[in-house]
């Protein structure tokens, strides 16, 4: 499943000043993941026993005893990451009783009207029934380096350590790219979901082969600002791919200096594959189901149908809406987070098929091209909620005229006087 080469030269684009070119890069080099594989099991062993040890004490005890040599041999990189990993996923305790910002102002008021510290500490220490000792240790217990470590939990083992670590070396590296490009086979349509839920802007093509699928996607330094978050959703990705029977992910990576690398993640990598996907990707789509299944008892709402070639593109239609009686069927797209240019290219696709049957829902909050929604036509506009009414006016007005009128329900007013709303 090896990808095109791309050309030679690479535009390196600077998205935080606009679009403007820095300059072009001669060649691309590869960059190889430094991924931990189970010859590091042993001294990640080692990291975690070390790290038990320090249980009850507090974090600036374990700062300082990870700027000390380890009894173990680690790659320096590996085990950087290794610690940044443990120090993610162990919560530590930075709350006691009574909180300690109680203490502090407990104890400040007692110190202003007592001179003597030791005074105010005993008197302080009597009123809240504490020892001396536990005042002092708990008077800063909130600040970072003040808190108190957590074990570390049971299945967090060598192996699944290694895996959390192969992650974040994923990510760091996705943070840095300009685009992504993945050729995948098999369970697809999940890798799709997943990039509209964490909000990527996905545009998906048909392959070499007959079940190939080809994802182009912007990276966080594709943007015109690019983020932290772009950037995790972006990572969030690669677990997903590794529930697909075959895939492989390149990213162009603005490492810095004009330098361009070219990630490649591919089927095989120690990455673990993600959880099963919900089965609606937003409470905007379950609500828009369940709703229009209780108006419209004549129609029967498919989630997910078979993918829409257009052209050597694909498009995934979020339902289909199928008769009962006539077997009439129509397309329904929710479109949430988008940009002009990725909207643009949707439109394109709808034109080019030439789906007579095809609604596109678009957040009202999120529009940003509003004059090109009306090429399309059949437009549903909504705010957090899509009305299935408007939908059933656009496939069955005759239904639509039988409706009963919405029902309304009682809100009150700041000012307690009772206002009637309609429940759409």
């Amino acid at each position: 499943m090896a990808l095109p080469e791309g050309t030679a030269t690479t535009n390196i684009t600077n998205k935080r000043s606009g679009y403007e070119e820095l300059g072009r890069v001669a060649s691309v080099r590869a960059i190889t993941p430094a991924y931990l594989t189970f010859a590091d099991y042993p001294w990640l062993g080692a990291l975690i026993e070390e790290r038990q040890r320090f249980v009850g004490q507090r974090r600036r005890e374990w700062r300082t005893r990870i700027t000390e040599p380890f009894s173990f041999a680690a790659p320096m990189g590996k085990l950087r990451t290794a610690l940044g990993v443990l120090d993610r996923v162990v919560k530590d305790r930075e709350v006691r009783e009574p909180p300690p910002r109680v203490l502090r102002a407990t104890l400040f008021r007692a110190a202003a009207k007592e001179p003597s510290r030791e005074r105010a500490l005993a008197n302080v220490a009597e009123e809240l029934s504490l020892s001396e000792s536990e005042i002092m240790l708990g008077l800063f217990s909130d600040l970072p380096e003040e808190r108190t470590l957590m074990a570390i939990p049971d299945d967090v083992n060598p192996a699944q350590l290694a895996l959390l670590c192969n992650e974040a070396v994923v990510s760091s590296l996705l943070h840095k790219a300009v685009r992504v490009r993945v050729i995948a086979r098999g369970h697809v349509r999940a890798v799709v979901r997943h990039s509209k839920l964490v909000g990527l802007l996905c545009h998906a093509t048909l392959g070499g082969s007959k079940h190939e699928v080809v994802l182009e996607m912007s990276g966080p330094y594709g943007l015109f600002r690019h983020t932290r978050l772009y950037g995790r959703a972006l990572a969030s990705l690669v677990p997903r791919l590794a529930r697909c029977h075959a895939y492989r992910l390149e990213a162009d990576c603005a490492l810095g200096n004009g330098q361009v690398g070219r990630l490649a993640i591919r089927s095989g990598d120690p990455i673990t594959p993600a959880r099963e996907l919900p089965s609606f990707d937003s409470q905007v789509e379950e609500r828009f189901a369940r709703s229009f299944g209780k108006l419209a008892r004549s129609w029967q709402v498919v989630r997910e149908p078979r993918p829409v070639v257009v052209g050597d593109a694909l498009m995934f239609p979020d339902f289909e809406l199928v008769h009962a009686g006539t077997g009439e069927r129509w397309l329904l797209e929710v479109v949430g987070f988008w940009t002009p240019e990725y909207l643009a290219r949707k439109l394109e696709q709808l034109r080019a098929a030439r789906i007579e049957r095809m609604i596109v829902c678009v957040d009202q909050e999120r529009c940003c091209a509003e004059g090109a929604l009306d090429a399309v036509g059949r437009v549903v506009h909504y705010k957090r909620r899509v009305d299935p009414r408007d939908v059933i006016a656009i496939v069955d007005p005759v239904l639509f005229a039988q409706l009963p009128p919405p029902t309304r329900r009682k809100t009150r007013s700041p000012g307690s006087t009772v206002a009637w709303s309609a429940r759409r």
